[in-house]
């Protein structure tokens, strides 16, 4: 199966998209800062991101929302990581590879257990089956939204 092409600019709307259907503010770091901060505030709905300039960008993007929308954020650190990759995941127009290594990346800058990875490797095999059965049907994700 061919993975969708899905260009920039559907990336950063999308971005923009969720952030205003939930009420979250978004702050733009500069692209000129050497280090990315990506971080998300809760308690103000309120994250702070790169504009979306590529895949990285924007599933990096996606895990701050799901801080702040996503399921099981009130757990210890790596639960609240786990889940808001997980909320990346299944809201991504697309996962690429790209996508899985920066998550893997920022798992492993916190140390993830077997019990995070098992929660990854369930909830990517229900994304995919999801994803699955919508094509099957021929619906796009935009008709099923």
């Amino acid at each position: 199966m061919t993975r969708p092409l899905v260009k920039r600019i559907d990336m950063a709307l999308h971005i923009q998209e969720l952030c205003a259907v939930n009420n979250i503010t978004v702050k733009y770091q500069s692209l000129h800062d050497e280090t990315p901060r990506y971080v998300a505030y809760p308690s103000t709905r309120c994250i702070t991101i790169r504009p979306t300039k590529n895949t990285g960008y924007y599933v990096s993007a996606l895990h701050e929302i799901g801080h702040i929308i996503g399921t099981n954020q009130r757990g210890s650190v790596l639960t609240r990581e786990i889940w808001a990759w997980v909320y990346a995941r299944q809201n991504a127009l697309v996962w690429t590879e790209t996508a899985e290594r920066i998550m893997q990346r920022a798992m492993g800058s916190y140390r993830w257990t077997q019990t995070e990875k098992q929660i990854w490797t369930e909830q990517s095999v229900t994304v995919e089956q999801k994803r699955l059965s919508i094509c099957n049907y021929g619906w796009t994700q935009r008709e099923i939204a």
